[in-house]
């Protein structure tokens, strides 16, 4: 007992040194992820074992590393893919995503020889639960040297649905612009793989959304849900929704009417989570001048959702991630500015009832694009937060746990 006294006071130690907080009910955990990593991007095995993957430089190279948790530690990283010609973005990340105990799948970005914008997103595909890996090529088939990315991916009974913003009608135009005016816009698209990397069922989602805004999908109890920031030909871009049925995407709907006109991507994606059909969408929005934080939830697979709550404003960054625990309450986090140039990640916690929580200060984060988008992702009853640390000699994932009953 006084062994495990005196590993907990210098764990203790370590983390107020490092994260520059001195809540209790905020811990350092050890991070998988080495020197000269960053974005982080999270999902779980069929298990609900939570999965970490990020991205490390080595010289002129980088490689797609993951790590599962279990018992309370992350396993040894794996090696999911290795290239000289990534695309490497702080806000278009790579990501696993496990379909069955032994499909796996995962993608990363990677540069068109030939443009100077352009690049493609890359499939790899695992048949025994993400040990070896083989590539699965692209979900998109246009050859354009345009802008592919911003994956969301989700399992869909046996097969994998892939989401994607896709730019090959702003380089080529094409039939969007008899809609959309005299130069083509960005697209959403998706697709399915099953375990043998073939493609099916390729669909537009939306002929015109944000150029760089992440994408955000789950498996409903009843179909598969998108959420994304949108466009309008007046540059009205507010947070969208749609449905996969049968055959095609339902028309896309606003998630919330928030009125935000900007002429540029604010590069600001919601985050999407989900417990059978309730759903809770959240997002960042500056309409009206104002920096905000917002969530709505829907309980019925995302057909409707009920009137947005704001969690947050002021000096807010945006860049939400969220998580839902069984009991339908909620745990949002974003990042948001302090004081002399400073920002730190800070969360809120969202009880069934919609009544919300202090603001809980997490880590102390650079303000720069640099430090990317937070993750969180649930181990059982522990919330983990991962994220890019930019503070250290050299940028890394690190990872904390978070006492959620404290937040209460």
């Amino acid at each position: 007992m006084k062994n495990k006294l005196g590993l907990l006071v210098n764990f203790w130690l370590v983390f107020i040194a490092l994260s520059g907080c001195s809540d209790p009910a905020v811990l350092l955990m050890a991070s998988p992820a080495g020197d000269n990593t960053s974005g982080p991007n999270v999902s779980v095995t069929i298990k609900g074992q939570p999965i970490l993957s990020w991205q490390r430089k080595l010289d002129d190279i980088t490689i797609l590393e993951y790590s599962v948790l279990s018992n309370g530690a992350w396993s040894k990283p794996l090696e999911i893919a290795r290239g000289k010609d990534w695309f490497v973005n702080w806000a278009d990340i790579p990501a696993v995503q496990p379909v069955t105990e032994k499909f796996w799948a995962a993608h990363y970005l990677k540069r068109t020889h030939g443009g100077k914008y352009a690049y493609d997103v890359q499939l790899r595909l695992s048949n025994d639960g993400g040990k070896n890996w083989r590539d699965a090529g692209s979900p998109h088939k246009d050859g354009t040297l345009a802008e592919h990315g911003f994956v969301s991916m989700y399992p869909n009974a046996e097969s994998l649905g892939v989401i994607w913003l896709d730019g090959r009608e702003m380089s080529s135009q094409g039939d969007v612009e008899k809609h959309h005016g005299s130069h083509g816009g960005m697209t959403l698209r998706s697709v399915s793989m099953d375990s043998g990397g073939r493609f099916s069922d390729r669909r537009i989602v939306d002929s015109l959304v944000c150029d760089c805004c992440q994408t955000a999908a789950v498996m409903t109890r009843e179909s598969p849900l998108v959420v994304y920031r949108d466009r309008t030909q007046s540059e009205r871009r507010d947070i969208a929704s749609s449905r996969l049925g049968q055959d095609a995407w339902t028309p896309p709907q606003p998630v919330s009417v928030d009125g935000w006109h900007i002429d540029g991507c604010p590069v600001n994606g919601p985050a999407l989570v989900a417990q059978e059909n309730d759903v809770v969408a959240t997002w960042f929005s500056g309409a009206g001048g104002k920096a905000q934080i917002f969530f709505a939830r829907s309980s019925n697979g995302g057909k409707s959702f009920e009137e947005r709550i704001r969690v947050g404003e002021g000096p807010v960054l945006g860049r939400v991630s969220a998580l839902m625990y069984p009991d339908r309450s909620l745990f949002i986090t974003w990042m948001q500015e302090a004081a002399l140039g400073k920002a730190m990640i800070v969360g809120r916690h969202i009880s069934s009832k919609n009544e919300l929580s202090e603001l809980a200060e997490l880590a102390d984060v650079s303000p720069t694009r640099a430090s990317g988008f937070p993750k969180l992702l649930l181990s059982g009853s522990d919330t983990i937060l991962a994220w890019t640390d930019q503070l250290g000699p050299s940028p890394r994932v690190k990872t904390l746990s978070i006492d959620i009953e404290s937040f209460r």
